[in-house]
């Protein structure tokens, strides 16, 4: 049968993001806007919902007069679009520097252009390992979640309710990227959760106004999300791990080094890396760096 109009193509690469294995850590896809097009928010999502994957990129080429080392990009989930995410930054920060395909790559340095601003960023070809300053405005909510909260929606945590404190920190890494922090007894009680269920009940949750020596530290995570996945890998949330535990040593112009494993009880280690630097006040985050790496899966063509 004959096509009414012609088909419009764009290309994309899948990558596997915190990790150094296929087939491990986090799954991306990543789409190449057409120069001489663009795609509406309407089309960016149904091709996020499409791949289904936790986050999907939308990768924009240089600006008229631009230079390859300023790229715009939006992150999309299969619902939403996102002012800024962990994994989909460095997957495709390694994707930039790497691909063969990639007609001029950039030298060492990028700057990503984010919703949630500017992400100047370094890739070290020996590693092969991206290093991202993410946008961060770290707040520590003033109203913490009630542990009876996340025991209606884990339920498995009962037995440990006499181990965890009687509440849990709320913890923004930037306005709208918000997490529930846990603090479990032991490594094994992360094989304890569940996921599927139900989130906690925003409504319960209190924003604060406005808000809708150095040291290496391994954390063992995970991330659930409310009613569909868990996550094996978040940046994010690894952030705002990170930030909130420096926070809360709090020694002046510190710098704090974490590797925050996630993903292990689903079959898909990865490895987060994440600096953390108080001011000289030690009581808030000067900076704050992403780092991982990433491997190329597959490659094709989307029609549109």
């Amino acid at each position: 049968m004959a096509q009414s109009q012609a088909e419009t193509t764009v290309h994309f690469v899948t990558l596997d993001v915190f990790t150094e294995n296929r087939f491990r850590g986090n799954p991306l896809a990543i789409v190449e806007v057409p120069l001489d097009s663009d795609l509406s928010q309407q089309t960016k999502q149904h091709i996020a919902r499409e791949f289904n994957y936790s986050e999907t990129v939308f990768l924009y080429p240089p600006p008229s007069g631009g230079t390859v080392s300023n790229r715009r990009y939006d992150i999309f989930t299969t619902t939403e679009e996102l002012p800024f995410a962990g994994h989909p930054t460095i997957g495709t920060l390694v994707y930039l520097f790497l691909d063969d395909n990639q007609a001029e790559p950039p030298a060492n340095s990028v700057t990503l252009q984010a919703k949630a601003g500017p992400i100047v960023a370094h890739f070290n070809r020996e590693t092969r390992i991206a290093e991202a300053s993410i946008p961060h405005n770290v707040r520590v909510h003033q109203t913490p979640v009630p542990l009876q909260s996340i025991l209606d929606i884990q339920p498995s945590m009962q037995k440990l309710e006499a181990s965890i404190q009687p509440s849990c920190p709320l913890v923004s890494i930037v306005k709208g990227m918000t997490f529930v922090l846990i603090n479990l007894p032991q490594t094994e009680d992360l094989a304890e959760l569940t996921i599927g269920g139900p989130g906690i009940d925003r409504n319960t949750l209190r924003w604060d106004d406005g808000w809708e020596e150095r040291k290496h530290i391994r954390i063992r995570s995970r991330m659930i999300e409310p009613v569909c996945m868990e996550d094996p890998a978040t940046g994010s949330a690894a952030s705002t791990l990170g930030a909130y535990l420096a926070l809360r040593r709090g020694l002046a112009g510190t710098a704090y080094s974490f590797t925050i494993e996630q993903g292990i009880e689903m079959g898909r280690h990865s490895d987060i890396g994440v600096q953390v630097e108080l001011d000289s006040s030690g009581n808030s985050v000067k900076n704050v760096i992403l780092s991982g790496s990433a491997v190329k899966i597959s490659r094709g063509t989307l029609i549109v």
